[in-house]
């Protein structure tokens, strides 16, 4: 694959379009369920090469709307500047994309809090205009809805799964049904009529901190009410993810002052709507988890993660399980 894509890069001009030396390398970079980073570096400049192997919002060209996304958001500066991409699939089985390889290291929850709630509300008070209105999925008037779709897409080969227990599928249905009877409660976003574009997949490894802070992997965004990213980074699903540890509710709340004062968003409001949805973040989270268990033990990957396997092993384990469905993001655990 490296010499692959070196040879692209030659082949289609692309050295001089990104200013590369003739002595550029390629190196494998970082995989995910759903991407191969590689690093293009000739020592003084350096960019990402990002193959793509799917699409969890089922676009048919994942890549594009991944790039285009990436153009928009561009003015936050707290995203990867993105040059180059191909979705003709001719060179490679895979949508490509190039951008700028962003220098720093992954979020540390105990030091970076306060840089994560600035790096959120740079992005969160881009006003939604007529370009980003084109460009994302939007879940404005069924924010609430669009979690139970996805939760009921997500589920449906795990309740058939023959390595999923009995005691797992009896937690998330129970948890789907009781979701399902409460989505009312979205005319309560409507209400507030506050949006913004969301990244959805806020773990500490999306994240760079280095002279400035920065959130990366834009695969799935969607122009949402800004609860859905704030709600998800907050989760005890996603702090254990990568960094194994739960944040405190001293934590939670210095990060929330913070954001919440730099984007002047009505504290009463956005605490009701956390409050409203997390119940649908945590089902979302662990529905995915059961969905990538069950695939990696039965299912055909082009991709995997042997850590990924391992975490969603945990949070099907029935106490965990148990607890998560039943989590207050505004409470100590």
């Amino acid at each position: 694959m490296i010499e692959k894509i070196a040879d692209y890069l030659k082949q289609k001009k692309l050295l001089n379009r990104l200013k590369l030396r003739d002595d550029f390398t390629v190196t494998f970079l970082a995989q995910g369920e759903y991407n191969q980073n590689f690093l293009i570096s000739d020592g003084q400049r350096k960019y990402v090469f990002r193959l793509n192997y799917g699409s969890q919002l089922q676009l048919t060209n994942q890549i594009s709307y991944e790039y285009q996304a990436l153009e928009w958001l561009e003015k936050s500066q707290r995203t990867p500047k993105v040059y180059y991409v191909d979705d003709q699939r001719q060179d490679f089985s895979q949508g490509l994309l190039i951008m700028a390889f962003l220098e720093g290291e992954p979020l540390d929850y105990r030091k970076d809090l306060l840089t994560a709630a600035d790096i959120f509300s740079d992005i969160h008070q881009l006003a939604i205009d007529t370009t980003a209105e084109k460009y994302f999925v939007t879940e404005k008037e069924n924010i609430l809805a669009a979690r139970i779709e996805e939760c009921q897409f997500l589920l449906q080969p795990v309740f058939k799964s023959s390595v999923i227990t009995e005691r797992a599928k009896h937690l998330l249905a129970a948890a789907l049904e009781e979701n399902k009877k409460n989505v009312h409660q979205q005319d309560f976003f409507n209400q507030q009529n506050v949006w913004s574009v969301n990244n959805t997949e806020v773990n500490s490894h999306n994240f760079i901190i280095g002279e400035k802070g920065y959130l990366i992997d834009w695969e799935k965004p969607v122009i949402s009410h800004p609860v859905q990213d704030i709600s998800q980074f907050l989760a005890s699903t996603t702090t254990l993810w990568r960094s194994n540890l739960r944040l405190t509710l001293t934590e939670k709340q210095e990060f929330l002052t913070r954001y919440l004062m730099r984007t002047s968003f009505d504290p009463a409001a956005f605490f009701k709507a956390l409050q409203i949805y997390h119940p649908y973040l945590m089902l979302r989270a662990l529905s995915w988890s059961a969905m990538a268990y069950d695939n990696y033990l039965t299912g055909d990957k082009a991709l995997k993660n042997q850590e990924i396997f391992e975490k969603v092993s945990q949070y099907l384990e029935p106490e965990f399980l148990t607890k998560a469905l039943r989590e207050d993001v505004l409470k100590d655990e």
